[in-house]
Order: structure tokens, then sequence, then C-alpha cells
């Protein structure tokens, strides 16, 4: 989410499934201040701390309720409207979607897996609920799950999922990209669900996926940066029969082996087409201080026969580590990435009996194309005083309000309330600036790619 890839942030927690599930939750709710002052789709908005990226790939995580509109789903057939599945409703008006009828049930609580696709690299599930569980204030029903028992090599294999109110309990929907380079005409994989309604368990599934007829258009054309040293070559394109997949190869130098790649794609009357799912990481290796990735992007409808040629604009979030600054140092202290220009100067501390003030500039003024509220957004979310024993943690910060000083310049302060912090010590606590929130939604972009359909 754009983001830090979930596997960054589940790497360094040592007990899975409470903290992971608390990481993702807590991402949700910090995302969702900024997701509702953005108006563009969803892979880029705004995402203001590592924690909310964990949540970026899952498109039934990310469609907005529509509890008021459809309080209850009498069919099951209406799933791929609710859950805004645009490959899901195109293959169902075909009658290319297999029918299922798995469950498992647990602690009084039935999952039934209802139905499946597989299209190109596209898979979706649909699945319903029955039983006593608790539901959230919209009153949709929260679940947990991880697929492929939860690999650390696939991305985003831990996520969240909520289920909206139903004629006889609750539907959910997952759709992901098959986590594989190579894809295989039948298989399966495994989907465990380990919380749902807050009852924690064990509801699993070997979902059977049947491959849709695709055609694979190889392709033999890169673009560089070479101030940044990136390099993305596209492989192939996977045309199924209501989705698209960008197969691509992306080289890094070794610290960037969290960077994101997004596309941007028009086509050849020079329309945007919608990506609607990016940087999904297939494969990475490490070889000669660098980072090799395959990678895949997906388009939710087929482009077969809509345009003979796309031009694709490859854009790279660089992976950026927090920063942290010791209340005692002196100022002014600046900070930077050293290639974006991307800058945080600490220009005063204070330290007042019950608080804790820093005045501070952002990019020497710079806006970047940005607009002053993403700026203010990241004031108050990513310019943070953290116990230096915690720093690498994202829990919720300390009680801080933030004034503008100069709007024009990018400066503010931020006041931040120690009165209930019991033996506070200057030497416990450190400012913590998170430029990867700059890096992720200021990518590096590189030279656009015409890619032939024909």
């Amino acid at each position: 989410m754009e983001k830090k890839s979930f596997q960054e942030v589940y790497e360094k927690i040592e007990v899975p499934e409470d903290d992971v599930l608390d990481a993702i939750i807590a991402g949700k709710n910090r995302a969702s201040q900024s997701v509702s002052k953005k108006k563009k789709r969803a892979r880029n908005l705004v995402w203001s701390s590592v924690a909310a990226a964990t949540i970026f790939i899952s498109s039934s995580l990310i469609s907005p309720s529509i509890s008021q509109v459809m309080a209850e789903v009498p069919l099951l057939g209406n799933v791929y409207t609710v859950f805004n599945d645009a490959v899901g409703r195109n293959l169902q008006s075909k009658d290319l979607i297999t029918e299922l009828n798995q469950v498992s049930s647990f602690k009084g609580v039935d999952v039934s897996i209802k139905n499946a696709y597989y299209d190109g690299a596209v898979v979706g599930v649909t699945f319903s609920v029955e039983g006593n569980v608790r539901t959230e204030e919209d009153g949709r029903v929260q679940g947990f799950y991880e697929i492929f028992d939860g690999k650390g090599g696939i991305s985003d294999s831990k996520e969240l999922v909520y289920m909206e109110s139903s004629k006889n309990g609750y539907i959910g929907h997952i759709q992901l990209s098959y986590p594989q380079t190579v894809l295989p005409s039948d298989t399966s994989f495994p989907l465990e669900f380990k919380r749902i309604g807050g009852k924690d368990g064990s509801w699993r599934f070997d979902v059977p996926i049947n491959q849709l007829p695709y055609e694979t258009v190889t392709i033999d054309k890169g673009t560089s940066n070479e101030e940044a040293e990136i390099n993305i070559h596209f492989d192939s394109i996977i045309q199924g029969k209501a989705s698209t997949a960008i197969n691509y190869t992306a080289s890094f130098p070794i610290e960037g082996k969290h960077n994101q790649v997004r596309l941007e794609a028009y086509d050849d009357q020079g329309e945007e087409i919608n990506i609607s799912t990016d940087g999904i990481d297939l494969e990475s290796i490490e070889s000669n201080n660098r980072v090799i990735v395959k990678g895949r992007s997906i388009i939710p409808f087929s482009i077969k026969g809509e345009a003979s040629y796309i031009e694709v604009f490859p854009k790279v979030a660089l992976s950026l580590p927090d920063q942290f600054i010791k209340l005692d140092e002196v100022t002014p202290i600046k900070i930077n990435d050293g290639m974006q220009g991307f800058a945080v100067e600490i220009e005063d501390i204070s330290v007042e009996e019950k608080s804790i003030s820093f005045d501070f500039q952002i990019n020497k003024g710079n806006k970047m194309n940005k607009d002053f509220l993403f700026y203010k957004d990241f004031a108050r979310n990513d310019v943070e005083l953290v116990k230096e024993s915690e720093k690498e943690n994202y829990q919720k910060p300390i009680k801080h309000s933030v004034e503008i000083i100069n709007k024009d310049d990018l400066r503010f302060t931020s006041k931040f309330d120690i009165s209930k912090i019991d033996d506070f010590n200057l030497k416990d606590y450190v400012i913590r600036v998170n430029l990867g929130t700059l890096s992720a939604n200021i990518p590096v972009e590189l030279e656009k790619v015409r890619i032939n359909l024909n």
C-alpha cells in the first residue's frame, strides 16, 4: 500500500497472527484519514505510514462500503457487483465462473466457498459466512486470511477482508494475482481464514481453479534511470478473457529491495488505461549487489482487439529508511534522501515542562507538484516524537498538534504533550522522520515504453 511492501513489515514481526493483524488494522485506520481527502484511484492514494502499506493489494479491502445500498444481497451472483470486481462481472456475464461448494465449520461459524475464476493471472473467489459473528460499526464483518500457508515469498500472503450483509449471513470476496511467474492450467491454492468476526479459528480450504484460455504476447523492451540505477524490462503481456497482465523484470541496487514499480498506461488513442493492481512481486533474487524482481501489474479487462499498442510510463517508489534525530542535537538539523531532493530540516527544538515542540521545514519549500494538504498530512503523521527503544514500531502516536508557520515555505511546528509520560527523559526519545511517505507518493519516473499488441 502506494506503499512499502507487506513483507517488509511482516519480517519485523515476531508473533505472526495477532501482531500482523494489529499492524494491518492500525494501518487501515491511519490510511483512512488520507483516503477521504484524495480523489485519485487507490493506487495513487497517500499512505502515511509503513503499516498502511499492508492493506494496499486486496480489491475487496479498498472497495467503498456499500452497506446502505445493499443491506441485503439475496443472490451470491451479485457479489462481483457488490465488491466492484470488473473481471468477475465480465466472466459471469459469459458464464465462465466455476461453481463450488466447499464448507468449513469452526466454533459455530460456517464458511462456504461458493465460486471461483482463474483468468490469465487473476484469481477471484467468493464465499459466504453464517453464524454468530461480531460486526463492525458499519455493519460489515472483518476477517483475516492467508493464502499458500502465508509463505513469506508471496506478496500479500496475509490480508484483511471485509464481508457485507446478505440474506442468510454475510458474503465476501477475494481477488489476487496468481503469485507465480508460470501459470498452470489446473491447480489449487490453500486458503485459510484465521479470524472471522472477532473469533480466532481455522477455516481451511484447498480451492481448485481451472485456467481459462489466454494468449501471451512476448515483449522485449526496456527503460532505465541511470542516476537511480534502475532498469525495467517488459517481458510479456497475458491476455485473458476479462483481464490483462503486464509482466516485467526490474533491477535495483541491493538497498532498494523494497522499491515498488508502478505503471501508468495509455492506449493508442491517448486514453488512460485503468491498472487495478500494481507492483506485484512474483520472484526476487539478489545477485552482484543487485536485486532482480519479477513483477506483474493487472488491467481489469481484456485489451485484445481494443488497441494496436499501449504506451507504458513506469515509475518507481523508492524505499527509504526512517531517519532519527536526538532531542539534544544542535539545531538546525538537516536530513535528506540524497537523490530526489526530499528533505526535512529541524530548525528549532523547544523543551518545556509538559511539552516538546519543534519547528521544521519540508523540502526547502519545494512542493514538487503536490498540494499543500499532502505536506500538512506528512507533517502530522510522519514527523513524530517516539521512544528510542520503540522507534522501529508504528504505534499510536503521542498526542500532538501541528501549526502552520508559513504555508508557502512548508514550515510547521509540532507540539507533543508529554505530561502523561512518567519519568520523561530527553535521552529516551527521538524525532522520527519517515521520508518513505514522500518517496512513495513522488516516485522516480522512467522513459515511456511503447508495446505493440499485434
